[in-house]
């Protein structure tokens, strides 16, 4: 496992994130070195923001970051649920203690991302590119990763319970911590996946075959 931890600098501390997203809009200003703390915001607008070396701590937020780029950012205890990030870019991305229920990863690239105690119930990252993921003691649930190109893409201790993974290849992927009830996936996708004993009979559903 070789990915990446976000790189941060001295940070400062911020009560709002208006301030800093209408200068990158007016001024082409990165988002950089901010420390957002407690920010509560209905329907934010951040489409196409950068956020570079950032930290969202206890925050609240609906709202769009369609197509934002986010660069060594860290989220912690956050509740961002049913947010867009369609066409995002994730590099260096750490998401730890939080909710991202019901958001739209899809069409995103996301390359050096760890996940940490998080739920991501009925996520959507369909057409994403996942590149050295970890997802440990995170819930996916109902989530979907149909047609994603994944590499060095890892499952610990995690519900993956009726996730999709349509035209998404898992072979050597390591599912063997992880609940898979109910898991939508074909016979071609799921070859060569790592899983254990009790999940081998829970796929040989995908087979038709009854076991007594």
């Amino acid at each position: 496992m070789n990915i990446y931890r976000p790189i941060l600098g001295e940070t400062t501390k911020e009560e709002k994130i208006y301030p800093a997203i209408e200068k990158y809009k007016n001024e082409e200003l990165i988002v950089e070195n901010k420390h957002f703390q407690k920010i509560e915001e209905i329907d934010l607008n951040a489409e196409e923001v950068e956020f570079e070396k950032c930290i969202f701590t206890d925050c609240k937020i609906t709202g769009s970051f369609e197509k934002a780029v986010f660069h060594d950012v860290i989220f912690e205890r956050c509740d961002l649920s049913n947010c867009l990030f369609r066409e995002g870019s994730f590099i260096r991305v750490e998401m730890k203690d939080s909710k991202f229920v019901g958001c739209d990863f899809t069409d995103s690239r996301v390359y050096h991302f760890s996940s940490n105690n998080t739920i991501y119930k009925y996520a959507n990252f369909s057409n994403t590119n996942l590149e050295e993921i970890i997802f440990k003691n995170c819930n996916l649930s109902n989530s979907s990763f149909s047609e994603c190109k994944i590499k060095n893409i890892y499952f610990e201790n995690s519900e993956l319970v009726q996730a999709q993974f349509f035209r998404t290849k898992l072979k050597s992927v390591d599912l063997s911590t992880c609940e898979i009830n109910g898991i939508v996936t074909s016979l071609q996708d799921i070859e060569g996946a790592i899983v254990n004993n009790f999940q081998a009979i829970e796929l040989s559903k995908l087979m038709g075959i009854v076991i007594k």
